[in-house]
């Protein structure tokens, strides 16, 4: 009798040892696995340490922007003064041949006024003044071209953005009211601006004015 219980019970807990490692879940043992090679070799880095670095390749990035458009703001500011500088020697360049081109329209101005001064002491006077009056108009001729007139001034109203007034003459007539009635200084003008305001005596009506 002893001799077959002792046969029997090896067997009951081989067949109990094989139950519990069925019962185990499949899953878990892939789990341990997994986590095994994964720890062992690192093929996979956590979540943090991938932040981290595409954190930096970011900054790196941006920094290199940041100096390609300093590079570029720096040569457009260069370029930017050049052309500043070259556009005032542009500038200047007209104007000085501006200058010389209306200088060289003045020259036979000049060459007349010598010879009218050149004429001898006992001359007939008549033919000096005729000789300065063609010059004074030749004088006009040339601001004529460079758009220069002269500021109309007797039998027209007076306007303070033409003329001065320096002087005032009293007259009975209310339509001569504020009429310009002499110029006492020539003034000239543009089409844009008046460069020098004519002196003028201005009519100024007395009628109805009480003591």
């Amino acid at each position: 009798m002893n001799t077959e219980k002792e046969n029997t019970l090896p067997e009951q807990a081989e067949e109990e040892i094989c139950e519990v490692e069925k019962s185990i879940p499949e899953t878990e043992k892939d789990t341990d696995a997994e986590g095994g090679d994964a720890s062992a070799f690192g093929e996979s880095p956590s979540p943090p340490d991938r932040e981290a670095e595409e954190m930096a390749a970011l900054i790196e990035t941006l920094e290199e922007r940041n100096r390609e458009l300093t590079a570029a703001l720096a040569s457009a500011r260069a370029d930017f003064f050049n052309y500043r500088k070259r556009v005032e020697r542009d500038r200047q360049r007209e104007r000085t041949v501006a200058g010389e081109e209306k200088a060289m329209e003045f020259i036979p101005v000049l060459d007349n006024l010598d010879r009218a001064l050149a004429v001898k002491s006992g001359s007939d006077g008549k033919t000096v003044l005729e000789g300065v009056a063609m010059v004074r108009r030749q004088f006009l001729s040339v601001l004529e071209s460079m758009g220069v007139e002269p500021v109309p001034t007797v039998g027209y109203p007076f306007s303070p953005e033409l003329h001065d007034a320096v002087a005032a003459e009293e007259t009975d007539d209310p339509e001569k009211n504020g009429i310009v009635t002499e110029e006492i200084q020539t003034g000239y003008r543009t089409k844009e601006r008046t460069l020098r305001p004519a002196k003028v005596k201005v009519a100024s009506c007395t009628t109805g004015k009480t003591q």
